[in-house]
């Protein structure tokens, strides 16, 4: 609760600010912004839901999904967030800037955790388990986003610290949905965005530089290896342009040490019990090397705008191994950890999709995204019974956004989501029918 007790303070000062011209809350350079984002989801095939999480409903079909359900969700089209930004004039065409976020969740007022749902579900039957996630978000402060920087006209922008990656920045831009939690796959599952890993969707003790010339734009990224501990070096590159209606970019990615959590067996709670792990903060985490590469297109024609998008991801096994018992994301503790799960394992990634403006306040969105995992069992192997099988999951997403003003907007739709070979082991069910109803104020 510190994070919100500090925003709050800063949001009670804002009678005394003087508002700028776009009528946005700032103050010498400092702005106070944030999104709410709640509403209502039915599941044919779901699982009930877990205070703390980015998602508050599993939207697409889980290993969990056994019942239908009804639940009240939060950020089904971005998650929800409050935040402070600024930027001040340091002369000769530089800018001075920073940004502190924090992920929040307006269903309970507490700060999104999605590694809290999973160890909640530690050593509890797949059948019994309430919705649960992985992600970046893991009740940190300012998880969402921590960096401070420069930014020239002429030379571009450079910032430091927590920060969006490569990949993420692009698929925000080239998904059709935007990554809406509630109608994307891409969004309500961050390992497209974390080349292969959810929770390097934003990286820690980053440096990030991003430049324009002329129609063409340039990003690089490098992480710096130490985050807990860990030698998690990451380098991204990303080439672009715009060209009257099209754009395009490239992203590539490299990344050492990257986490993936998941809830204990009831088998390793009693083991990790007797080695003297806290269960309430503690996980079973998988480690890995990745390496992605991705292209993405869009084109805005007239009132459309049109998008597609492909993004291929190399799992390895870890270089630098790390130990049980390691601090991950969110202060969680490994109980168990497994550095040579990813033996060779690819997974592909494909999305196309359109924007339509039907009216100057009504947008409609269609979106189809599909996970291909390739055979990594060995032989020939297409079916569900192994993981290593190959499989893959297909989502489609339709939903109306109706902007009632410049802040509010309410909006409604569906999803569904089917899964079959390898990605569907261990299922209950392979697909889930999920609409959803929300509103969403942005300030």
């Amino acid at each position: 609760m510190k994070t919100i007790r500090i925003l709050a303070a800063g949001a009670c000062a804002l009678p005394a600010l003087a508002f700028a011209g776009d009528d946005s809350a700032t103050v010498n350079g400092i702005t106070f912004y944030g999104k709410i984002d709640v509403g209502v989801t039915y599941d044919t095939h779901g699982a009930p839901p877990t205070n703390g999480g980015t998602l508050g409903s599993n939207y697409v079909i889980q290993k969990n999904s056994n019942r239908a359900t009804w639940e009240m969700i939060q950020s089904g089209l971005n998650q929800s967030v409050v935040g402070l930004k600024g930027a001040e004039e340091l002369g000769d065409g530089w800018t001075g800037l920073f940004k502190l976020e924090t992920a929040i969740n307006p269903i309970n007022g507490r700060i999104t955790d999605a590694l809290g749902t999973i160890a909640a579900n530690n050593g509890v039957a797949q059948a019994n388990q309430t919705s649960l996630s992985d992600s970046s978000l893991a009740g940190q402060i300012f998880g969402s986003a921590a960096y401070a920087g420069v930014s020239n006209q002429t030379w571009g922008t450079l910032t430091f610290g927590r920060q969006n990656s490569l990949q993420s920045d692009a698929l925000t831009n080239y998904d059709p949905s935007g990554r809406a939690n509630a109608f994307s796959l891409i969004g309500s599952s961050g390992n497209t965005a974390g080349a292969g890993r959810t929770e390097e969707a934003r990286w820690d003790n980053s440096i990030k530089y991003l430049g324009s010339y002329g129609p063409a734009r340039v990003g690089l990224m490098y992480q710096f290896g130490g985050t807990l501990g860990r030698n998690d070096t990451g380098f991204g590159a990303d080439v672009g342009f715009d060209y009257q209606g099209l754009s395009m970019d490239a992203v590539y990615t490299v990344k050492k040490d990257e986490t993936a959590s998941a809830a204990l067996s009831a088998a390793q709670v009693k083991t990790a019990v007797a080695a003297g792990f806290d269960i309430r903060d503690s996980l079973s985490v998988t480690v890995s090397d990745q390496m992605a590469w991705g292209l993405n297109a869009k084109y805005a024609w007239d009132k459309a705008t049109f998008y597609a998008g492909y993004e291929r991801i190399h799992f390895g096994n870890a270089s630098s191994p790390l130990p049980t018992g390691f601090i991950s994301i969110g202060g969680y503790q490994a109980a168990v950890v497994n550095n040579t799960a990813a033996q060779g394992e690819q997974l592909e990634v494909v999305w196309s999709g359109a924007r339509y403006w039907a009216t100057s306040k009504l947008e409609a969105v269609f979106g189809w995204n599909r996970y291909m995992q390739n055979n990594f069992h060995g032989g020939t192997c297409s079916h569900s019974s192994f993981s290593s099988c190959s499989g893959t999951e297909d989502v489609f997403g339709l939903f109306a956004d109706y902007h009632i003003t410049k802040r509010f907007e309410a909006y409604g739709g569906a999803l569904y989501s089917v899964v079959a070979g390898g990605l569907a082991n261990g299922f209950y069910h392979n697909n889930n029918l999920d609409p959803t109803v929300g509103v969403r104020y942005s300030f």
